[in-house]
């Protein structure tokens, strides 16, 4: 009979994209490949305009979030055998991970929940850059739903989207809800070197907060912004399913 699975390791792996199903693993006989010795960055012109954006937009502790993500994206894939430049893009998979929380800043804001918000804001600065509509469409479906990752496992999506999509999103959870054992022995401890955590995921759940306190319409209910709203604060508002139902004009 299989062990029981931690909370940990499903909450890790939901978020993260579910990465072996996206990017398969390395077999037990076979080991992982080495992650790469530099903490090196895409130095397409994109991607430096893109990085220049992030370093005078978000909060250290946010830029080093969103620059982890990408290092342990690719540290990931590498160990799972995907090759970068044959087996997915590099600059892409890089953007995704740089801004997919634009959204929690003051220059992308709007009224919607901080993923959407954030998408759109990349989708028009790559438009505005000369990006094809192809490569927009990745970014922001990836941004869009980074946090609603259960859509990856759907074997249809795998084979109708672009891996770049899973790749980042398995980064992005690593840095969130993973942890230094998804990654090769003592490649976080060089990660965290260099962009170190300043309060992790408790200072990015604090911004989540921040962002849905200002506006109701940016944490609806039953989307992550509104569930983490309401339970770090019980006594505000809060729409549940069947209130929904009461309001609609069907009287079920």
């Amino acid at each position: 009979m299989p062990s029981p699975t931690s909370r940990r390791t499903v909450l890790g792996a939901g978020l993260a994209g579910t990465a072996v199903a996206l990017t398969g693993s390395p077999s037990a006989a076979q080991p992982a490949a080495p992650a790469r010795a530099d903490l090196s960055f895409p130095s397409t012109r994109l991607a430096r305009e893109t990085r220049h954006l992030v370093s005078r937009t978000q909060e250290a502790y946010l830029r080093n979030h969103s620059l982890r993500s990408f290092l342990f994206a690719r540290a990931a894939a590498e160990q799972a055998g995907r090759r970068p430049g044959q087996d997915y893009d590099v600059e892409l998979t890089f953007l995704i991970c740089v801004l997919h929380d634009m959204g929690l800043t003051a220059l992308a804001g709007t009224d919607q929940r901080f993923e959407v918000a954030g998408a759109d804001f990349a989708a028009e600065f790559l438009e505005q850059r000369g990006m094809t509509d192809g490569r927009v469409d990745t970014v922001w479906d990836a941004i869009a739903l980074h946090t609603s990752p259960s859509y990856l496992t759907s074997p249809v999506y795998q084979r109708r989207r672009a891996p770049e999509i899973g790749i980042a999103l398995d980064g992005i959870g690593i840095d969130v809800l993973g942890g230094p054992d998804a990654l090769p022995p003592g490649y976080a401890d060089r990660v965290l070197a260099a962009y170190p955590r300043l309060g992790g995921s408790r200072t990015l759940t604090d911004a989540i907060v921040r962002h849905a306190m200002s506006d109701p319409r940016k944490a609806p209910p039953m989307t992550l912004p509104g569930e983490v709203l309401h339970q770090r604060h019980p006594s505000l508002p809060y729409q549940t399913w069947d209130m929904l139902l009461d309001s609609a004009g069907w009287n079920d």
